[in-house]
């Protein structure tokens, strides 16, 4: 069941990416699959919950079929296009492969082993997975509702512990929720999955800016990122949530680049499920739109695009505060929304952040190396605009949700545990972003096109 469960969630997946995008390569497919799959099923739990069907593994597996079934007939409207796709792929030429990229790709496949080897070992023991996010998903699988669990309803339920998780959207814990449905034993299954699939997408991505062996390169100094590696397996949503929004980020920066239409929806879809994964991802939400508003004002003077782009970014996140309204599961607000100034506060978020930047144990080298990178490309970027968007939007997303932890009113724990930890969690989505820049530098990427030239002309003399 568990097995059958699955290759349903990716051939959904697979549909779902295949009928946003028909220009994908095959590593971005098998990075997508997963995420996009078990993403939509998500939201098709609430909607059976919303509905009254009980959640089983019955109904969502049904569901999941019916949506695959539209997906392949609308799929079956574009076999010309895909047979387009396909062709190329069937008769491309090989890479040039080097030592460089094979040591690479055999490193990254050591870090994926081992890290997939401890997170299905180590069973769920972080806090917020215990109380919170995988108990959550037991229960659902348990009890097959989301608006009715014992957890809300019965005699220990605790407001500000119990109903404060609830209101972080439902991505992580319904993917939890599924896996115990078909019969896991451990909903860590879910971990594993989306760091091997971050692993492909991210590769994939990137390497329509790099070299292969700089791709390569890149994908593991990202996946070794101390913190980030750590709680990769972990049962909780930080990582999950940092796939989505950096994956998100980058596609739409493919798509304001390569000036592909398609990229711009795979983006707003990845933005549906980062807002659908934690209320946080409205940042980078805000950041994209921003962009997008720029573009649609000084260039295309067109605003249907900008519009439906907005709209179906934020779908997921209104969809769920409807949800909860209805079903009585909010909680008092706790964003403040008037504008103010407490220098105390900002302070503290100023200091915490300073020491989280300069921390190599924490993000490893990831800050040094982008700030070498962007002050490498100083001429670049002033002269040619090279990847100033990418800055942009980098920017704006980390000014955007430091902009929501100072508007938020921290009745529940201090701002400085919220600095400490939640903060220093977030900042996972940055990480790939910053690493994406490193790759796609002007002067890095001249470097290693000589790099790989020279280590294949070495290779060739030696081959006579």
């Amino acid at each position: 069941m568990l097995i059958t469960g699955l290759i349903i969630t990716n051939l959904l997946g697979l549909g779902i990416v295949l009928s946003i995008s028909q220009q994908l390569k095959w590593t971005e497919i098998l990075g997508l699959m997963f995420p996009a799959g078990i993403g939509v099923q998500t939201f098709m739990m609430v909607c059976l919950d919303f509905v009254g069907i009980p959640l089983t593994a019955t109904t969502v597996i049904i569901g999941s079929i019916l949506l695959i079934g539209a997906l392949s007939a609308c799929l079956y409207h574009r076999r010309n296009r895909l047979k387009e796709w396909i062709a190329p792929k069937k008769t491309g030429s090989y890479p040039k492969i080097n030592w460089l990229w094979v040591l690479s790709l055999v490193a990254i496949t050591i870090v994926c082993v081992m890290n997939i080897a401890k997170t299905m070992y180590y069973s769920t023991f972080d806090t917020d997975s215990v109380r919170g996010f995988n108990l959550i998903g037991m229960a659902v699988a348990h009890e097959g509702t989301i608006k009715n669990l014992s957890l809300y309803t019965g005699a220990n339920f605790q407001p500000m512990t119990h109903n404060l998780y609830m209101t972080y959207t439902p991505l992580a814990q319904l993917g939890y929720a599924y896996l115990y449905m078909l019969g896991a034993e451990t909903s860590k299954i879910f971990n594993a999955l989306i760091f091997i699939s971050f692993i492909f997408s991210f590769y994939g991505v990137t390497s329509r800016f790099a070299t292969r062996t700089l791709t390569a390169l890149t994908t593991f100094f990202v996946i070794i990122t101390p913190e980030m590696l750590g709680f990769s397996s972990m049962s909780g949503t930080n990582f999950t949530h940092a796939l989505y929004a950096s994956l998100a980020i980058l596609y739409f920066i493919a798509w304001y680049y390569k000036k592909n239409p398609s990229f711009l929806w795979l983006a707003a879809a990845l933005l549906m499920l980062n807002n659908w994964t934690r209320n946080e991802g409205l940042a980078f939400i805000g950041a994209a739109v921003c962009v997008l508003c720029w573009e649609s004002i000084t260039v295309t003077k067109q605003y249907k695009k900008l519009i439906l782009f907005t709209a179906l970014c934020l779908f997921p996140f209104i969809f769920w505060q409807i949800f909860l309204k209805v079903n009585h599961l909010e909680i008092a607000q706790l964003i403040i929304f008037k504008p103010y100034w407490d220098s105390e506060k900002a302070s503290l978020i100023g200091r915490e952040m300073w020491i989280l930047f300069k921390s190599s144990t924490f993000y490893g080298f990831t800050f040094i190396a982008f700030l070498l990178v962007l002050l490498s490309n100083v001429w670049h970027i002033f002269k040619k605009s090279d990847h100033l968007v990418t800055i942009i939007l980098i920017l704006l997303s980390w000014l955007f949700y430091t902009i929501m932890v100072y508007q938020i009113d921290y009745v529940w724990d201090s701002l400085d545990n919220v600095m400490k930890y939640s903060y220093k969690r977030f900042m996972f989505s940055f990480v790939p972003l910053l690493w994406f820049y490193v790759a796609a530098g002007k002067n890095i990427n001249l470097i290693f096109e000589k790099i790989d030239d020279f280590i294949w002309s070495s290779k060739k003399k030696k081959v006579k």
